[in-house]
């Protein structure tokens, strides 16, 4: 160890990793006025694209944060967060400072850490910690927490370029995404001049002979040969491997360390699950912990962090798989037939089995991929509507903690609610709409409890129960 003195800090969270997870559970904590540090290994941000599909529900939660607008207009996540994480006052950000190892007390957690440029020591004493450190994760391993799955039998060589010779890039129209026939693709991060394109390769492929040059070439060829553009700067070029994997907890046995993102779940990048499981993982991470630093929760949320979470995953993880078997599909019909596949699909997260969601009794309505049924079953994320206004979403009446919504006449129901929310200091504010009928029709309910992260805690019949459950 250094011979420098060690330097101590005392900090509520310590959050490490850099990179979007981490950066977001950061800015969750600093949202709801707890502090934190965040440590991360690199100086300088990666260079690799991350976010390329940002879905729905991830924008639903970063405009939440209040980060949406401002992400719509940007390529790389990263390079954008990180000075807005390092102008906010709750978050003390430390770039180069490398996870050692860590021990959980019966305080909380007491981790070492190292200057990567200094080799000076670090000393984190924190009440939690949240691993969001990658697949290689050091905080999953110190925890103790094992991966279920492995690699699948595949790879894929990535080119990250920039590129101005749109009239060819874009001879088909302007694009998002391209799968090719062949096994490759193209996705514009910016709609500018920054392109990533992708080759399936096989797992024996001499990738070290490889031009990238060549490989965006064969890419926008697809099966008609090599398609030559100007390229005017590569930015990276490697080959990866694909992996499904999930933790088999996302919790350590003592309580206080939670990873996060790629550290506890990896799949196949068809359908974007990736980035958008860790968006959500960070949010719910994030108004749980501040939940409880704040005061207002206890035990069981933080034990529905795992509950809700790992499901979400495990079929996440899954559903990548199924979409990689449709490309995987597609690329042999087409070879043999040349026929045209398509396939779309997506998935729905709901918590009835959660500690911190009070089931009424009532019967879920069922799912499917292709149809959407709006739904205030205890459990599920709360359906968007707009006013009678036709501008206002409901969404956006929401507070920054619980709220309760309440669609009755007298408004008695949620008056009582907020009263006993303020008795046990729960965070609640109280929306009343009786002049909503379409709202009502859609929600179903008369009164409905919502959580920070949108979904429904408890409706009209348990709201008595429910307030109890929160704490």
């Amino acid at each position: 160890m250094s011979s420098y003195k060690l330097i101590v800090h005392d900090v509520p969270v310590l959050v490490v990793g850099g990179g979007p997870v981490g950066m977001l559970t950061a800015t969750q904590l600093a949202h709801h006025g707890v502090q934190c540090m965040l440590a991360e290994r690199n100086l300088e941000l990666t260079k690799w694209p991350k976010m390329d599909i940002t879905n729905c529900r991830s924008m639903e939660l970063l405009r939440r944060l209040k980060l949406a607008d401002e992400l719509r207009k940007i390529a790389l996540f990263e390079a954008w967060l990180k000075p807005v994480i390092e102008a906010n006052p709750l978050i003390n950000c430390y770039f180069g400072l490398k996870f050692k190892s860590l021990s959980e007390t019966s305080d909380g957690v007491v981790s070492l850490l190292r200057d990567t440029t200094t080799e000076q020591y670090h000393i984190v004493k924190s009440k939690y910690l949240v691993g969001c450190d990658g697949s290689g994760s050091r905080v999953r391993k110190a925890s103790k927490i094992n991966l279920t799955g492995g690699p699948v039998p595949s790879a894929l060589y990535l080119v990250h370029f920039k590129s101005r010779d749109l009239a060819k890039l874009r001879k088909q129209g302007q694009f998002w995404h391209i799968y090719f026939t062949h096994g490759g693709f193209i996705i514009s991060q910016d709609e500018v001049n920054t392109f990533t394109a992708h080759l399936l390769i096989s797992l024996d492929e001499d990738v070290d002979r490889f031009d990238p040059k060549e490989i965006v070439y064969k890419v926008l060829g697809g099966h008609a040969g090599l398609f030559h553009i100007d390229i005017d700067k590569i930015m990276v070029n490697n080959a990866w491997r694909l992996n499904l994997v999930v933790a088999d907890n996302y919790r350590s046995k003592r309580g206080c360390v939670f990873p996060a993102g790629d550290s506890v779940h990896q799949n196949i990048p068809t359908g974007g699950y990736g980035m958008n499981t860790g968006v959500a993982d960070a949010y719910d991470i994030g108004w749980k912990l501040a939940a409880v630093l704040n005061g207002y929760a206890g035990e069981y949320l933080l034990q529905s962090y795992n509950t809700e979470r790992r499901p979400v995953t495990l079929r996440n993880v899954e559903r990548s798989d199924l979409h990689f078997s449709v490309v995987t599909t597609y690329i042999g019909m087409a070879s043999e037939k040349g026929t045209d596949v398509l396939l779309s699909a997506t998935e729905e997260a709901k918590f009835p089995d959660s500690p911190v969601v009070v089931n009424d009794g009532s019967e879920e309505k069922e799912w499917n991929p292709s149809h959407y049924t709006p739904s205030t079953w205890p459990g599920v994320r709360a359906p968007h509507v707009f006013l009678k206004d036709g501008t206002t979403s409901i969404f956006d009446l929401y507070g920054e903690n619980y709220t309760v919504i309440d669609f009755t006449a007298d408004g008695i129901i949620s008056q009582e609610f907020q009263e006993a929310a303020s008795s046990i200091r729960v965070p609640l504010k109280r929306v009343h709409l009786p002049s909503e009928p379409h709202v009502r029709s859609v929600w179903e309910r008369g009164v409905v409890l919502v959580r920070p992260d949108g979904f429904l805690a408890g409706v009209t019949v348990t709201f008595r129960r429910t307030i109890q459950v929160v704490k």
